[in-house]
């Protein structure tokens, strides 16, 4: 299943039945990581946790009061400098 088509069922069920946590391993261009893992802890509902020199940066995705983590998530590849954005785990409780 296509990640969009994913969010939008998900985004349309009722938000009582969890909250949403996500791991995600985005690689970035080198030369720009810095720059990207600064954008990323802008955005609501985004943690950075680690970032490497080589493009590497661990972060984790929750629901906000506005978004569900698996939109948020699909707008991670938009982010100038962004090469991939990976889903590694999905907890909800």
């Amino acid at each position: 299943m296509r990640i969009g088509k994913f969010v939008g069922q998900e985004n349309r069920r009722r938000r009582d039945e969890g909250t949403h946590l996500c791991g995600v391993l985005v690689t970035a261009h080198p030369d720009r990581v810095q720059a990207v893992g600064k954008t990323l802890e802008g955005m609501s509902g985004v943690e950075v946790h680690q970032v490497v020199a080589d493009g590497r940066l661990i972060v984790t995705v929750e629901d906000t009061a506005d978004e569900w983590a698996g939109q948020i998530l699909t707008r991670l590849p938009t982010v100038e400098g962004v090469l991939s954005a990976a889903l590694v785990y999905h907890h909800c409780e």
